[in-house]
């Protein structure tokens, strides 16, 4: 409609000369462009004619140009002095929302993202970081009118990272720089596993047939080297591995899943358990592998792919647990600001009292929990740090800020860093010093990050445009992704071993080797300086009662206040089970009370009173059950704490069976008050004292029978098959169901069962 008044279409024309003019007006020197509505009796236009009269100051229309019009603010021409306030009061409006918003969301948004890269980008010095504070610069004249809204709500507690590094709050610093800075050599590194073998669904009949068979011989043998079997069959995961990564470097491990990326780093951080053989050299810093497994354990961490916590445990214990096992006694005050800090530098301060969870256990995101694991693994405060796909669950913009951190780590601390990723970006690649290429076992290639590309381009393998650097090196030892330079597909290596015999004959294999004589070079001329320095620098970290070969940092019984402290926050975390056990034990001495209730006083009732002695023994028995399923999966949680060096696995038995006495003795004197009153027994207190005292020392000893199973046995299937045996035995053979002298004298085979059972 409007579109139609407008001849030649001249509302969205600019004329050539004079003035702009308003194209929905008419004016006396523009004519020509004259229009009107039909029947309308003013034919020289809608308004009379103006002519706008030029403003000395400014050179434009004043405002009063607007007289006799609709109320546009464009008749007579663009005025800029009113457009450019228009466009300063938006901009203003606009920034004054950004900011409430900002100062209610950014924080919030920040921390849910991980985000470092406020607080790290003044010392990564990585071109990204520079980009953006030359924008900043250049932005700042221009935001100064409404304050610098980027940088507002953050500045007040911005984490500055390399100050808090520089402060030695993870390792002993001398002169400004780390005591703890060793680096890793191996040599002809071949690691062999048992090969596998195809499994079968478990039947029934194999479950029972397995119990006294199969299944107890393999646990046996387990425990009794001598009788396992000698024909087993082994595989080559890795073979022949030969490099060095210096303290202060970093590198990225590439291959496809199943390659040996993982295996590579567990046997670099002499994290051998589990595999047939492991050969080769292994060295850091020139401590062989066998006495920094026995004495510096902790300093030489292996980070795996899984996460697994305790459920019932949140961030801020977990972490503060990690710190209280490897903070001497003197400098526990540092604790909760070490564990603070991790926090802000990962983006998880505000999960800070939320469980960690698990598959079972709600708590926090995936994300956070791969972010609470590397928390950990640095509360270590490790000098050399294995990461396996440390980034999975992590978006592309937390997965870079946390490579950045390593990054900052690696070059204050003088760390040694390897981590292996299967989706790493360009950024991430960028941060790198080296990196190392595993086709089905084989090192392809080692060496330089800023070569790798250009040596299998140079083989004969072609790059897309768009293709990343690591996609690229993890493609060329995938069939189905890597594609060949034209007239190079015959010509170039395709195999692992073609590949790893094309690497061995180049010159990048060549500078590995320079590389390693020139740093074991370094040792020698040096005399070893930074080795012995590092030792020195363990044991000033570790507590007087720590002897000096041992790789803990605190004493036995501070391990064990420790875990005993964990214990109990254990078992307040999880509420649910709490209450559920406490609602059985009320539920049921009501109802077996009853059953026992208004017994008589003569003869008649003693058996049936000795009825109600054997369930009171027997019933606590049968609760602690859930018992296996706390201590199977908690193993490796522990497993993981022993090769970090937090505690013994002897100080959390010892752990569970002080909190065992408290939290027992409230289960018993519940459960043996309803019991005891209600059966009628004999209402002395004497008797009533003993009562409870067998029911309390029983329950304690087949908790722990329970945990013994869990222990020995490799799943949570074994532990309860053979614990429900186990306890099964132990009530036939108890001499209740069966009089103990027909035990003794008709099945003497078993009869000695009475003697050594708890319950009887």
């Amino acid at each position: 409609m409007w579109g139609s008044g407008l001849p030649e279409d001249s509302r969205l024309g600019r004329v050539e000369s004079g003035p702009q003019r308003n194209q929905w007006h008419s004016h006396a020197d523009h004519q020509s462009n004259q229009w009107h509505y039909p029947g309308d009796p003013n034919a020289g236009g809608l308004h009379a004619p103006h002519e706008p009269e030029e403003d000395e100051s400014s050179g434009t229309s004043s405002a009063d140009d607007r007289d006799g019009t609709w109320g546009e603010s464009d008749v007579g021409g663009l005025n800029q002095r009113m457009a450019m306030e228009d466009y300063e009061a938006l901009r203003r409006n606009l920034t004054n929302l950004s900011r409430t918003r900002s100062q209610l969301s950014r924080t919030k948004s920040r921390q849910e993202t991980g985000s470092l890269y406020q607080t790290l980008s003044r010392v990564s010095g990585r071109p990204t970081e520079s980009r953006k504070s030359i924008r900043r610069t250049a932005t700042r004249g221009e935001e100064s009118e409404v304050g610098d809204v980027e940088a507002g709500p953050d500045d007040k507690d911005e984490f500055e990272l390399d100050t808090f590094m520089r402060e030695g709050h993870f390792e002993k610093r001398v002169d400004g720089r780390s005591a703890k800075k060793v680096g890793v050599v191996y040599k002809n590194l071949t690691v062999k596993g048992i090969g596998s073998t195809a499994s079968f669904v478990r039947t029934l009949p194999d479950a029972v047939l397995g119990t006294f068979g199969p299944d107890l011989y393999r646990i046996v043998s387990g425990f009794v080297p001598a009788l396992r079997k000698k024909n087993s069959q082994t595989r080559t995961i890795i073979k022949d591995f030969t490099g060095v990564v210096r303290d202060g470097e970093m590198m990225l491990v590439l291959g496809r899943p199943g390659s040996g990326c993982s295996t590579f780093l567990k046997a670099v951080s002499n994290n051998r358990e589990g595999y047939a053989e492991v050969t080769g050299e292994v060295s850091y810093g020139g401590i062989p592998a066998v006495k920094q497994k026995k004495m510096y354990r902790g300093e030489v961490n292996y980070n795996p792919e899984d996460d697994v916590h305790f459920a019932t445990l949140n961030v801020w214990k977990t972490l503060t647990f990690a710190l209280m096992t490897k903070t001497k006694k003197r400098a526990k005050e540092e604790i909760p600001i070490i564990a603070e800090a991790l926090m802000k530098i990962f983006g998880i301060s505000h999960t800070k009292h939320t469980l960690v969870g698990d598959e079972y256990t709600r708590g926090v995101s995936g994300g956070e929990r791969k972010r609470v694991s590397i928390a950990e693994t640095l509360a270590s405060k490790s000098t050399l740090v294995c990461w396996d796909n440390s980034t999975r669950g992590l978006d592309a913009s937390t997965a870079l800020d946390y490579a950045k951190s390593l990054r900052i780590m690696t070059d204050i601390s003088n760390r040694t860093t390897l981590v292996t990723l299967y989706q790493a970006g360009e950024g991430i690649f960028d941060l790198m010093d080296k990196v190392l290429v595993i086709d089905e076992g084989r090192c392809v290639f080692q060496g330089p990050a800023k070569d790798a590309k250009q040596y299998f381009i140079d083989l004969g393998y072609y790059c897309p445009d768009r293709q990343t650097t690591p996609d690229f090196l993890t493609a060329v030892t995938d069939p189905t992704e890597r594609r060949f330079r034209d007239g190079c597909e015959a010509t170039t290596p395709k195999t692992p071993d073609d590949l790893e015999r094309a690497f061995r004959a180049s010159d990048n294999y060549k500078k590995v080797l320079q590389d390693i004589e020139s740093y074991e070079a370094h040792l020698n001329e040096t005399d070893y300086v930074d080795a012995k320095e590092f030792e020195q620098a363990v044991q000033q970290g570790k507590s007087k009662r720590v002897p000096k070969k041992s790789s803990y940092t605190v004493s036995f019984h501070r391990q064990v206040w420790a875990c005993t402290l964990r214990e109990f926050w254990l078992i307040f975390g999880d509420t649910t089970t709490l209450y559920t056990k406490l609602f059985i034990i009320i539920s049921n001495g009501l109802i077996v009370g009853s059953l026992f209730y208004g017994q008589p006083l003569n003869t008649e009732g003693a058996f049936s009173r000795g009825g109600t002695a054997f369930f009171s023994i027997l019933f606590l028995g049968w609760l602690q059950l859930t018992e296996l399923m706390k201590a199977v999966s908690g193993r490796a949680v522990v497993a993981r704490h022993k090769d970090y060096a937090f505690y013994r696995p002897s100080a959390v038995s010892i752990a569970r069976v002080v909190t065992d006495i408290p939290i027992l003795f409230v289960q018993v004197v519940i459960f043996g008050v309803i019991m005891y009153f209600l059966t009628g027994l004999d209402v002395d207190v004497s008797k009533f004292r003993i009562y409870l005292l067998f029911v309390y020392v029983t329950t304690l000893c087949i908790t722990a029978l329970y945990r013994m199973f869990a222990s020995l046995s490799p799943t949570i299937d074994d532990a309860v098959r053979f614990s429900g045996i186990a306890l099964n035995l132990l009530i036939i053979y108890t001499g209740y169901v069966i009089p103990k002298t027909q035990l003794l004298s008709r099945t003497p085979w078993f009869g000695w069962l009475n003697f050594c059972s708890p319950i009887s």
